[in-house]
């Protein structure tokens, strides 16, 4: 065969190759990431049912995984199309607070906008709210209201979604002293062991398959938020709870536990109803902490965070593939709690982790000006500044008695926490999550 005709030949199956992998990229990386979460065990799945053959049920559980994978794919599907307008807006809002100006309106807007493009299908929704976010940037007034109390008892003006005005309120709730402005009617939604066990249940079973929507930001903010009114020795005086919550919270805690990892996430049921427990750390961190460690298994919890190490979130400690302030805290405060329980083995794996998150967050996250770098999941000023020093506070970076896990010094802490106060203060510390964040800090000796 001539040369000429060999290249041609080799030059046009290479086109055809390129072509279908070209159409075929889609389903390609569908593939992959259903593969990776088949690989991760961040699920246990249903026990086998009765009458069906091995074949089948492998033939099930990977359409399983398959389906799972979809929301990923149409998750970057959503963004690629909204996060090219979406983060000029966002990059005006994180300018605006750094000269100073307060941005609470437009942060709620925006918040909702993230749980629209990230867990739903909902585009419409998603477009409205970017609009609205625009609106928002010229809206000066409307940023000081957002920071009032709203006719439905919420502090969450922009906000349309139920459990995102519930976790926008919850701080307002928990100091409420007395008659508030408007009475707490948000709250009747969920005011009865039935209410209770009605939304927590309808948030756990997750149905994605039939809804395109995931769940889990939802159950795990609206759990988070109703841990912190209900589960405490001092309630609040503005709103008269049923007297069997807290009983009732509780009780749904020891049913959603998985027994076999410790760990807490969304139960979702595929294309023949079948319930797939997830573990996912960043809920079982709420629950963890909302109960202040008063929970079962925290051996395996800590084991089970350990083994997640290089898992992207929700079901281990990273994020697009690095470290995050936002979980690394997460972790420390999981594995402080469980610090009693652990066996020498665990605790030098732990030891070792939170160094390198230590290394990371001192390295990569915090910037020489005492700023930090927002990121992938704290992606606006206030997140950045909120999670960094958090992390760095719950490590014991600057209290030596919170230093759980280790007896080294670090020399270098005084002046990393007045670089970081120094620039905290040049804001203005107009906005309550920035005073918030640097009270924290001042409050460091």
């Amino acid at each position: 065969m001539p040369k000429r005709s060999a290249w041609l030949i080799l030059f046009a199956a290479g086109l055809v190759l390129t072509v279908v992998l070209y159409v075929g990229r889609e389903r390609l990386l569908r593939c992959a990431i259903a593969w990776r979460v088949y690989h991760a065990h961040i699920f246990t799945p249903p026990p086998p049912s009765p009458g069906k053959s091995r074949f089948q049920r492998i033939l099930a559980d990977a359409q399983f995984y398959w389906d799972f994978a979809e929301l990923r794919i149409a998750r970057e599907k959503r963004l690629q199309q909204v996060d090219p307008v979406l983060r000029p807006l966002v990059e005006r809002i994180t300018r605006a607070e750094a000269g100073g100006q307060d941005m609470h309106y437009s942060m709620h807007i925006y918040r909702e906008i993230r749980w629209l493009l990230n867990f739903t299908s909902n585009l419409n929704a998603t477009w409205g709210g970017v609009a609205s976010l625009r609106r928002s940037l010229s809206e000066p007034k409307m940023q000081t209201l957002a920071a009032e109390q709203q006719p439905d008892g919420s502090w969450a003006l922009g906000i349309n979604t139920w459990y995102l005005k519930l976790y926008y309120s919850v701080d307002h709730i928990e100091q409420c002293i007395g008659y508030p402005k408007y009475p707490l009617i948000l709250l009747d939604r969920i005011n009865s062991p039935e209410k209770l066990k009605a939304e927590l249940d309808l948030d756990l079973h997750d149905d994605f398959t039939r809804t395109g929507v995931f769940n889990r930001e939802k159950l795990d903010e609206t759990f988070s938020a109703l841990a912190r009114l209900l589960l405490k020795t001092k309630r609040t005086s503005c709103y008269l709870f049923h007297p069997q919550m807290d009983e009732s919270l509780r009780s749904f805690v020891d049913r959603w536990q998985n027994a076999e990892t410790g760990c807490w996430g969304q139960w979702l049921l595929d294309r023949h109803g079948r319930i797939w427990k997830m573990d996912d750390m960043a809920m079982t961190f709420h629950v963890v902490s909302d109960l202040h460690g008063q929970v079962k298994h925290l051996d395996r919890i800590a084991r089970r965070l350990l083994e997640s190490e290089n898992l992207d979130f929700p079901g281990g400690l990273r994020f697009n593939g690095h470290y995050e302030n936002h979980l690394n805290a997460d972790a420390v405060i999981i594995l402080r709690y469980a610090w009693p329980t652990l066996d020498a083995t665990t605790r030098e794996r732990a030891r070792h982790e939170i160094s390198r998150m230590l290394a990371w967050c001192l390295s990569k996250s915090l910037q020489a000006d005492g700023s930090f770098k927002t990121s992938d999941l704290d992606d606006t000023t206030n997140d950045a500044y909120e999670y960094g020093v958090w992390f760095l506070d719950e490590v014991g970076y600057f209290k030596k008695q919170k230093r759980f896990w280790t007896e080294q010094e670090f020399p270098n802490a005084h002046a990393v926490r007045n670089r970081i106060a120094g620039k905290l203060k040049a804001t203005g510390l107009t906005d309550p999550s920035l005073k918030g964040t640097y009270d924290m800090l001042d409050a460091t000796p």
